[in-house]
């Protein structure tokens, strides 16, 4: 038992010391970020935010890059916070719950607060918080108090801050596909929340009615969306909303999105309809110089090899344009190893000659990008560093949360720019 203990211990401790040296790395990561924002040495050819760019150069998920281009926005209004990521002392998941909410709070407060704290108490507490600046027209009205402008949260509307500017924020929809798998987060203004559940209410209610009695929320989200690709109108515009599930002799999947289950594949294809897509040496038949249009079948196709922009590091999958590597009126054809998808943007930036595009778009490396300068565009590879990577300063070290229940109503913060 004795060993036991002193083993858990060391791991214990071997873990602070790993956390310190991460959280200094990341912070690290986020000045540097920082100094690009600051710059603009971000832009370039085909570039469309520093999020990208760190996708790009960095190998980040455009997830965890939006995550840290926000931490490195805040490092001027939260330098206690970010201070305290470069001291090791917070990681950057407590630091980047704190700069959601930042202009509400007392830095300090706010730093202090989130060093005994979970990430989930963090989100917890600070979004539950509801203390409201005063404005200075509202101190006006008033006959006094408080003549300090609040900080903008959101660029919703130039008199709208705090509190208020978050509510009103636009709402954002976040895709994920795995290998299997679809998952959808919903970030939305209250008003517009509540609408989204009561439909998904109604829907529900109205499966049970209809004699399903064990009905789950996302049947009724399935059902809001069965009820509108029914109601699509032209009929023109109907296959181009349709689900495609495509089927070969090695199994089966939805089109531009993860493999299928062969259960589900035998309930499909029993009510589905067939159209059979003619290959040659594994290759889909193409149309060569027939056609200049890229024919819907083929289109599918190419969306489905693409599933996003093809550019380096660009993860836009909506809305997306086939693209001639070679144009057409210089004799490329139509054909899917002369075809990629490109976003809007890039589409754009490929025709005002920003990059190059050549290869063959079937194989896996076949496709090459460059800019107008003939350098390759390729995504950023790691290297280890010259000299081990630095711990925290003398005398600072990451505590771990003390894990405690918090009382939401007995936590307080002070304004910006003020102490307790």
């Amino acid at each position: 038992m004795e060993e036991s203990y002193a083993k858990l211990v060391d791991i214990k401790d071997r873990l602070a010391d790993a956390c310190g040296v991460l959280n200094v790395a990341n912070a690290r990561l986020v000045q540097l970020t920082a100094e690009l924002i600051e710059t603009d040495l971000w832009r370039g050819y085909g570039i469309r935010s520093v999020e990208h760019y760190l996708t790009l150069q960095t190998g980040l998920s455009p997830e965890r890059a939006r995550q840290v281009v926000e931490v490195a926005a805040a490092t001027v209004e939260l330098p206690v916070t970010t201070g305290k990521l470069a001291a090791g002392e917070l990681s950057f998941e407590q630091v980047h719950a704190v700069t959601r909410h930042q202009g509400k709070f007392c830095d300090e407060e706010a730093a202090s607060f989130a060093t005994i704290a979970t990430v989930p108490q963090i989100r917890r507490t600070l979004s539950r918080y509801t203390f409201t600046h005063t404005t200075a027209e509202t101190a006006s009205a008033d006959g006094g108090g408080s003549t300090e402008t609040p900080t903008e949260l959101t660029s919703a509307d130039s008199s709208t801050s705090g509190l208020a500017a978050e509510a009103v924020a636009s709402g954002r929809v976040t895709q994920f596909h795995d290998s299997t798998r679809y998952r959808l987060v919903v970030d939305a203004p209250a008003d517009q929340g509540a609408l989204i559940a009561a439909a998904i209410s109604e829907a529900k209610d109205a499966l049970f009615q209809a004699g399903q009695p064990q009905v789950s929320s996302f049947d009724a989200l399935v059902e809001v969306c069965n009820r509108s690709l029914s109601g699509v109108q032209p009929t023109s515009r109907v296959d181009k909303y349709r689900v495609y599930v495509h089927l070969d002799t090695d199994g089966a999947w939805v089109g531009a999105g993860p493999a299928l289950p062969p259960g589900l594949v035998a309930k499909l294809t029993c009510a589905g309809s067939v159209a059979p897509v003619w290959e040659t040496d594994g290759l889909p038949v193409n149309v060569g110089r027939s056609m200049r249009i890229v024919p819907d079948r083929t289109r599918r196709l190419v969306e489905d090899r693409d599933r996003s922009c093809r550019y380096p590091g660009c993860v836009a999958r909506s809305y997306l344009e086939v693209h001639h590597t070679i144009h057409w009126k210089d004799g490329g054809p139509t054909d899917t190893w002369n075809l990629i998808c490109l976003c809007p943007y890039h589409h754009d930036a490929r025709h005002r000659g920003e990059f190059l595009t050549s290869g063959n778009a079937d194989l896996p490396d076949g496709l090459a990008f460059t800019d107008n300068r003939g350098h390759r565009i390729t995504i950023g590879r790691s290297r280890p560093p010259d000299d081990p990577l630095p711990g925290p300063p003398d005398g600072r070290q990451y505590e771990h949360p003390i894990g405690e229940p918090i009382q939401h109503k007995w936590v307080y913060f002070s304004p910006p720019g003020e102490t307790a």
